[in-house]
């Protein structure tokens, strides 16, 4: 029901900067990947984009999907694809990480859902042919990309006339610590936010997370081609409510009071120009 295609990791384009980069991201996430999945609740049915917030359900983003091509880049374990799928749309899911990878695809094969599982950098879509897939989806990938103007153009690039991303992505402020006493943000320097560079225990090398600011973000998505419909930074539902958000769990439930007064994620929709 389900197709797996290896198409590595697309890298050999890149500098060598770049390819330590990506190894290192695809290395953390491999070995973080069954801990995140299994502490984090994670709908099939609805897709997500912030945790303990709402999802599509209630954003009403993306639309109509019946028979449409759809791509979603970084799925991790897949849950925002098979939703997808669920509602119509003829999905492809592209990762880095094998072992996201292998979630997904144990999820496919338990669910009976059909979707292409294409391993791969997202970074550089020279894997896709031009004018390809009605829409895009993207969520919380886009903060481990180097080059994200290079990403924008190429998301332009293989998609349809009028074909619409719909990005998540960590929000600005999340590059500052929280403080927990003061239940306050220690905002440093926000035109220069930092890359967070981190390692998982027993990882060679280490992964990257890069923070922009929000005119870095939106200026990335226009001046590659898109007009942005809707920017959204979704608050978390009520605690009562909590249980509604397709995108909870351990995981998150210890950031409550953080995610109460900062948001986690901006959220874009955007229409190919």
């Amino acid at each position: 029901m389900y197709q797996l295609l290896y198409y590595w990791l697309n890298i050999e384009g890149d500098d060598l900067k770049s390819k330590k980069n990506i190894l290192g991201n695809k290395e953390g996430w491999d070995l973080m990947s069954e801990e995140y999945q299994v502490s984090s609740d994670i709908s099939v049915e609805d897709i997500h984009y912030s945790p303990l917030s709402f999802g599509e359900k209630s954003a009403n983003l993306i639309g109509n999907v019946v028979g449409k091509k759809y791509v979603e880049l970084g799925c991790g374990g897949g849950q925002n694809s098979i939703a997808l799928a669920k509602l119509g749309a003829d999905v492809t899911a592209v990762d880095l990480s094998s072992n996201q990878l292998t979630h997904a695809v144990s999820t496919c094969r338990n669910l009976g859902i059909s979707i292409n599982l294409l391993q791969a950098n997202i970074q550089t879509l020279n894997y896709f042919p031009n004018n390809h897939f009605d829409g895009i989806i993207s969520a919380f990938s886009l903060e481990f990309i180097e080059d994200i103007g290079t990403f924008f153009s190429e998301s332009n690039r293989i998609l349809k006339n009028r074909g619409q991303l719909i990005l998540s992505t960590t929000h600005p402020l999340g590059a500052f610590e929280w403080d927990t006493e003061s239940k306050n943000l220690l905002v440093t320097n926000y035109f220069n936010p930092p890359v967070e560079i981190w390692k998982e225990q027993g990882q060679i090398s280490p992964g990257f997370t890069y923070f922009r600011t929000m005119e870095e973000i939106f200026s990335n998505v226009t001046e590659n081609g898109f007009t942005i419909k809707k920017l959204l930074e979704p608050k978390p539902l009520d605690l009562n409510k909590e249980l509604l958000s397709p995108y909870k769990g351990d995981y998150w439930t210890e950031f409550r009071d953080r995610l109460n007064a900062i948001p986690f994620a901006v959220v874009i929709q955007a229409v190919k120009d």
